[in-house]
This record gives structure tokens, sequence and C-alpha cells, in this order.
């Protein structure tokens, strides 16, 4: 079958399964996408604050990131993008706040000079992490072959120690990740780690140099907010909201026939189905067809967390010491509500505003109940009291927003590629999964993940039996 003679549906409105659209639109297929909720989007969201738009959901794209600048350019948003001052952020550390040294990302140091200088570690901590040349030749390779994997806080910490991966990589990767680093998949979460791991080499010494600079980390995003992206990923296509698909029936020629319930329950033909939703949404759709696959995507726990923005009066609060920085880190040791502050007027021109200070906070991690216990008014005193405590500020806002994300960050712990593996393997022909809670969080693996998906879709169509009827 032709892409062209072809139908698919792509359930879930995201930035995954908008992009996965696009990508199969551009080909000639005939594409539905159907979103449960009342908006497009997923956890991209933009609200108004004070006046101004700030993102709420994720915060910015990766101009690194492969194919991100491409994209940006072929949905004409490049010569409006705003991007992010260069900068550091903190850290909370026994003695103090501390800038998070050169070189140091949510996988660990890849430099231990930077580190040595920061001041974030104790003199035993420096000792036994500049031991990590030494151990990875020592120690040998390990075994990540399919079917064996290990957390990245292990593996992190049998190179460097413990308490690297308690006052780095907690506070880096397990924010990111708004999980324990102790849990998190080493295969899924720091897929750079996999080949040194895998080769005994050490993650420090012995990095070729090229005579060429790393690329910038480069962030940007758009004085709209990502709002901007997802409307131009979503013009022109077919997107119906408010259609939560229940149940999917395989038809005689292979085809596939979508339930779809919400105000005016129906049905829907396709020849192909994508489903950008999350590993708990999957699971219901494809308990009847697929139970096993649905019962391997459902494992996957979600935490929930929040994003709470504070527009303070800016004379107030800019001269203290820490706005200086792009915002703070906390690890998970030091038991707050609050993971992480960024300081947005700092870190983005479009938000440098004449009369206010935005700040965004996030809260919430895997096994940590407190945030469901708390209404806004409470969550508010216990942040603002973190920050009272981390940084000196105890001003009241003029402005406050509180975003809840009940159930939204997947967690893919120690055995996720294995079990997202079995799951693929086992799907009827024609079913695909795409999305944060398959292939990593944040907009980069989202964009790849759904261009994999939209790939996989046309490849198969000259091969799939059957026809949709409109």
């Amino acid at each position: 079958m032709s892409a062209e003679h072809a139908r698919v549906a792509v359930i879930g409105a995201g930035v995954t399964g908008l992009n996965a659209a696009r990508r199969l639109r551009q080909e000639g297929v005939d594409v539905v996408v159907l979103e449960a909720s009342g908006r497009v989007g997923g956890q991209i969201r933009t609200v108004e604050v004070g006046g101004t738009a700030v993102d709420v959901g994720a915060e910015a794209m990766h101009l690194g990131a492969p194919g991100a600048a491409d994209l940006i350019d072929s949905l004409g948003l490049t010569d409006s993008m705003v991007t992010a001052r260069p900068g550091s952020s903190w850290i909370v550390t026994p003695r103090g706040l501390r800038r998070v040294p050169a070189g140091v990302g949510p996988a660990g140091p890849t430099r231990l000079r930077p580190v040595l200088a920061s001041g974030v570690m104790t003199v035993p901590g420096l000792v036994r992490a500049g031991l990590e040349p030494a151990l990875a030749r020592v120690t040998g390779g390990a075994d990540l072959s399919p079917g064996h994997d290990r957390s990245v806080g292990d593996f992190v910490g049998s190179r460097f120690g413990s308490q690297v991966v308690e006052r780095f990589v907690d506070p880096l990767l397990g924010s990111l990740h708004a999980g324990d680093v102790r849990r998190l998949s080493l295969r899924a979460c720091t897929p750079s780690l996999v080949p040194a791991a895998s080769e005994g080499r050490s993650l420090v010494a012995g990095r070729k140099k090229t005579g060429r600079k790393a690329p910038a980390m480069s962030f940007v995003s758009w004085r709209e907010g990502l709002t901007r992206v997802v409307n131009a990923l979503a013009d022109d296509l077919d997107v119906r909201t408010d259609a939560p698909v229940e149940r999917i029936e395989r038809r005689d020629d292979g085809g596939y026939r979508l339930a779809i319930g919400g105000g005016s329950p129906t049905t829907m033909e396709a020849d192909q189905v994508v489903l950008a939703v999350s590993g708990r949404g999957a699971q219901k759709i494809l308990a009847e067809l697929a139970p096993r696959p649905a019962a391997l995507v459902g494992q996957t726990e979600r935490a929930d967390v929040a994003t709470i923005v504070l527009a303070y009066p800016r004379h107030v609060v800019e001269a203290l010491p820490a706005f200086q920085g792009t915002g703070i880190l906390v690890p998970s040791s030091v038991g707050s509500l609050l993971k992480a502050a960024t300081f947005l007027s700092t870190k983005w021109p479009h938000l440098d505003h004449p009369d206010l200070y935005f700040c965004r906070l996030s809260v919430g991690r895997a096994g940590d109940s407190r945030l469901a216990s708390l209404d806004d008014d409470a969550l508010l005193t216990r942040v603002r009291a973190d920050l009272k405590a981390f940084i000196g500020l105890d001003v009241t806002p003029r402005h406050t927003h509180v975003q809840r994300w009940p159930a939204t960050m997947p967690q893919l712990t120690v055995g996720h590629p294995d079990r997202l593996a079995a799951a693929r393997a086992e799907l009827p022909p024609g079913l695909v999964l795409a999305g944060s809670s398959y292939d990593g969080v944040g907009i980069a693996s989202c964009l790849g993940s759904a261009n994999r998906a939209a790939d996989a879709v046309l490849a198969s169509l000259t091969t799939a039996p059957g026809k949709a009827h409109a």
C-alpha cells in the first residue's frame, strides 16, 4: 500500500504525536490526530503571569539536539526565537550555594579540575572521585547488552564514589527526571555513558583533542512561549480534541478500528496507529487487543510534579547574590519540597521585565507523596520557605501560578529498555509506540521518538494489508 492511499491515526497531540503526524502528512499520508483532552501540546503549556507569557511545562528547546535546528527552520520560527543567556546554576550544598562546575552534566563529571575547585565536595570525596581513571582500567567494561542494565547512580558511584552521585548526579539528573538516580536506568536515561561503561573507558581521562570547541549548549524559546512551536506543528493537521480513544480492535483485513469516547462516541478506521500517549494510557487502550504488551508498558511508574511561577517586584529581589546565576538545584538528601528553581528573568532576555522578576520552581519526586497532600496555598507557603532558607528570598510575590502535572513524569527504571523492546516486539503489526514514556523525557527525546515512529509507519505501509475506510 502506498502512503498516499493509507490512513494513520495518531493518538495523542503532545509534541511527539504532532511531530509524527506532521512527518507523515509531508509524505502524503492521510493522518488524523486524536487528543483526549481539550487542548494540544501535552506537557508544553504557556500561561500568562502578570501579563507575560511563561511556560509551565517544558521550558526550552536545545538547538544542539539532532534535527532541532532544521525543524525550527522548517516551521518558520528561526528568526523569532530567543536564545537563553549563558550562565550557570547553583547547587545547594552543606557549605551553602556553590556553582555547578564546568564539565559537569546530568550524568556526572567529564572533567575533574573544575570539580576540584568548585567547593562542592569534601576532601575525601575529591580523593575518591580522582580515582575514576584507575578504577575504569581495573574494573573493565560493564555488560549492558540486551537483558542487562544497571542504575545511573550505581554506575557513576562505582566510578566516582557516592558523593559525586549525591551532590551532582542526583540534583541534575534526578531533578530532570523527578526520580531516584539509584533506580533510573543507565541505558534509558544516560545513553551517552553506555559506550564508555561497556568498554571500560574512563569518563574523564583520555578524551581525544580535536582542536574544535564543543557545540554551545544553546537553549531557545519564543516570546509567546513554546506554544508557538506546538501551534506551528499542528498547523494544517487534522487534530480532533476531546476525542479519547478507549480501545483498538483489529479488522479482518489487518487494519484497525478505534473506539472513541467523549461527548459523541464514534469509531474510526485506520491502517496504522501511532500511540503517542503515556504507558498507562497505552495500557488502557491496548488491554483487550494486546494484553501482554499493554501490561509491560503499564509498568512504567509516573511521578506527580508541579511547576510554580512567582513574579516578584524586580527592584526588591534582583540585588540578591543568588540571582547572578540562572537557578538553583537541590539534592534530594536536603529533604525540601523544592527540587529546582530557574531564575527566568536572568536566563531569558524576553522575560527581563522592567518591573517584575520571574522565578520558576519545580517540585515533586517519585516516591514523595507530599505534593498531593498540599493545596495550592500550602504549597506556595512551603516553597517560599525553601527559597528563604536557600537564597534568603523573603518577599511576597505580586503574581503566582501553580501548574500541577499529576502522574506525568515517567520513571524509566532499571530494565526499562528490555521491557520496552519486548512490548514493541509483541505488538500487532501497524501499532507503534512513541513518546517520553518509552524513549526518554524532554523535547529532544520526544522529537526523536516521533521521527522514528513516522519512519516505522512509512516503512511498513507498502506491506501492510487492508485499506481504511473514511
